[in-house]
C-alpha cells in the first residue's frame, strides 16, 4: 500500500516558512519580516505517536550587535492548530526591540489540503513600530508531493509587502524538501525579492537539514548567504545594496508526551556588522 508523508507535519513548516521567508529588505528583521532563519520542514513523528492536533510556542531572544548598534530583544507567541479536515491555521504575535526602536506583528495564515499531493498556505501579517516592520505583508504558496511516498515537496510562494516611506517590496520563493527515512529532512531554495523605489533586485539562496522526530527530538541547521536591497539600522540610517550571511542551529526535546523546550542560535554578519542570537522556549502540544 502506498504511504503518503503525513500532511500536518508539510502543511505546518510550509505555514511557517510562508509566514517566516521571503523578503529581502530586513534580513535581520526577525519572524514574519524576512528573517532568513526560517524553520526547516518538519520533522516526522514518532512511529506510533498520536498525532499533535495543536501546539503553542512561546520563546524570547536576545541579540548582540557589532558597530556599536544597540542589543536587540524579541518575545514571540506561535499556534497551530490542525482541523479535523488536515487544514492548519497557525497564529502569531512578535514583539521585537532593534535598532532603538519597539515594534511588533500581528500575523496568520491558513494551509488548504487540496488533495493528497497538493496544499496551498495563505498568510497575513500586520506590523507597526517604525520602518522594520512592514505595515502589511501577504504570502501565497503551492506545494507538491512527489514520489512514491510523498517525500519529496516542491513549493513556490509569491510575496508583497507595504512598507513605510512609500516603499514596498514583492517576489517568490522557491524550495524543494526532501524526507529521508533516517530521519532526516533536507531542504534548499532561494528568494527573489525586488525592492522599491528604484527596482533594487535582492536574492538570497539557503540551505537546511533536520535531524530527528517530532514527539522525540530534533535538530536543524540552516545556511542563508545572498544579497539584500535594503535595511534599516536606526533613525534615517539604513544599509543598501548589500551581501549578509546567516547561519542558524534550532532544537527542539521533548520532556513530557506533551511538552518540552527549545533554543536557538545564530550568526549573522554583513559588512557593516554583526549579530549574535540566543533563544530559549517552551512548547505544549496536545
Amino acid at each position: 500500500m502506498k504511504r503518503l508523508w503525513p500532511a500536518r507535519g508539510l502543511a505546518w513548516a510550509a505555514a511557517l516558512v510562508c509566514m517566516l521567508g521571503g523578503s529581502a529588505q530586513a534580513q535581520t528583521a526577525g519572524p514574519l519580516t524576512g528573517e532568513p532563519s526560517a524553520p526547516a520542514p518538519a520533522p516526522m513523528p514518532v512511529p506510533g505517536s498520536t498525532p499533535t492536533r495543536m501546539t503553542w510556542d512561546l520563546q524570547t531572544t536576545h541579540s548582540n550587535l557589532t558597530a556599536r548598534l544597540p542589543d536587540g530583544e524579541t518575545v514571540n507567541l506561535r499556534g497551530a492548530i490542525t482541523l479535523r479536515s488536515g487544514d492548519v491555521l497557525n497564529l502569531e504575535l512578535l514583539r521585537e526591540r532593534k535598532f532603538g526602536e519597539t515594534g511588533g506583528v500581528a500575523a496568520g495564515s491558513y494551509t488548504l489540503q487540496l488533495s493528497d499531493r497538493w496544499y496551498a498556505v495563505q498568510s497575513l501579517a500586520f506590523g507597526e513600530g517604525g520602518e522594520n516592520w512592514a505595515i502589511f505583508r501577504s504570502d501565497t504558496q503551492i506545494s507538491r508531493k512527489w514520489l512514491s511516498q510523498g517525500q519529496l515537496v516542491t513549493s513556490a510562494a509569491v510575496y508583497g509587502a507595504a512598507l513605510h516611506r512609500n516603499r514596498s517590496e514583492g517576489g517568490m520563493r522557491l524550495a524543494v524538501a526532501w524526507y529521508l527515512p533516517a530521519p532526516v529532512v533536507l531542504e534548499g531554495g532561494v528568494v527573489l525579492n525586488v525592492s522599491q523605489p528604484r527596482n533594487r533586485f535582492s536574492h538570497m539562496p539557503f540551505a537546511s537539514m533536520t535531524v530527528g522526530r517530532e514527539g522525540a527530538a530534533y535538530f536543524s541547521l540552516r545556511v542563508a548567504s545572498g544579497t539584500e536591497a535594503y535595511q534599516s539600522i536606526g533613525a534615517r540610517s539604513e544599509l543598501v545594496d548589500f551581501h549578509s550571511t546567516s547561519v542558524m542551529a534550532t532544537g527542539r526535546v521533548w520532556l513530557g508526551q506533551h511538552w518540552g523546550l527549545s533554543a536557538q542560535a545564530e550568526r549573522y554578519s554583513n559588512p557593516s556588522y554583526k549579530r549574535h542570537t540566543l533563544g530559549l522556549g517552551v512548547f505544549l502540544t496536545f
